[in-house]
């Protein structure tokens, strides 16, 4: 223990749910502007379902430790089938608006990394996704 880690205070432990570390994952792609606008706060409370605590749980851990350091959590919290789920929620997240933000790309290349999940699980999402919100070929 470092000489000012005692004026610091204990780090309190981080459990997660499975919910709440796709609550919280989704935060962290949403977050990094400063805000959460309503449709992001709709987008939250349907990833969970209604789950408060789940939510809830999600929030107070974002709050406590921003966006980098939640990574770990989650990946943590998470077994692989719920990686890939997560995985594909936060990259429809990232896409909804048709155009990822350098932050949020950079956010889901440390989650590619760290839940260590094949680039052929990965590629066939992405083109879905990709196709899901091309709305280019509707102006035509």
């Amino acid at each position: 223990m470092g000489l000012l880690d005692r004026l610091a205070g204990a780090k309190q432990p981080v459990t997660l749910s499975p919910k709440a570390a796709l609550a919280l994952a989704a935060m962290t792609v949403m977050g990094p502007d400063g805000s959460f606008d309503d449709g992001e706060l709709s987008v939250l409370q349907n990833l969970v379902r209604g789950d408060n605590d789940a939510f809830n749980q999600a929030w107070e851990t974002y709050k406590r430790l921003g966006a980098s350091d939640c990574i770990p959590h989650v990946t943590q919290a998470l077994n692989e089938p719920q990686r890939l789920a997560t995985l594909a929620n936060l990259l429809d997240i990232a896409m909804a608006d048709g155009v990822m933000e350098p932050a949020e790309e950079q956010i889901l290349a440390r989650y590619l990394e760290t839940f260590n999940i094949p680039e052929a699980k990965v590629k066939p999402i992405i083109d879905f996704i990709a196709i899901k919100n091309d709305i280019s070929v509707f102006e035509k």
